[in-house]
């Protein structure tokens, strides 16, 4: 595909998104390769949004609401998942967790759900939102 999306395939790959993210979610804990065949759709649709869409520009004011939204609800979905040296008792691990494990354990986390590309996008589309609604 060459050119930009137009907003009906935005919607689209958006949809989609959202379809494998509940998925993801829904998943028991070792259902590892539909995981990672989950993970690999997902970053494959980024990477087509990433290379074909500039964040926002063909998206209404409702669109930009709605993907504001969702990306706020995943990026507070994954740190309310994060592991914290709290987690001891209910992982029955005693004492808690290293904390050199736990923040690797976090950082990884952050890099497989694409925390910093999400939270980009996210300060793009308010940023692009702003701007629209200035402009009316």
């Amino acid at each position: 595909m060459s050119g930009p999306l137009d907003g009906e395939a935005l919607d689209d790959i958006r949809r989609e998104l959202s379809v494998l993210a509940e998925r993801l979610d829904t998943l028991p804990s070792d259902a590892f390769a539909e995981r990672l065949e989950l993970r690999m759709r997902q970053d494959e649709l980024r990477d087509l949004v990433r290379r074909h869409a500039v964040a926002g520009d063909l998206m209404s004011a409702d669109q930009l609401e709605r993907r504001i939204a969702d990306l706020r609800r995943r990026i507070e979905s994954h740190y309310g998942n994060r592991l914290s040296h709290s987690s001891g008792p209910q992982t029955g691990l005693g004492g808690g967790l290293d904390p050199k494990y736990l923040h690797e354990m976090n950082r990884a986390m952050d890099e497989a759900n694409d925390i910093e590309g999400l939270k980009t996008e996210l300060r793009k589309l308010e940023d692009r939102l702003k701007t629209m609604r200035s402009s009316e």
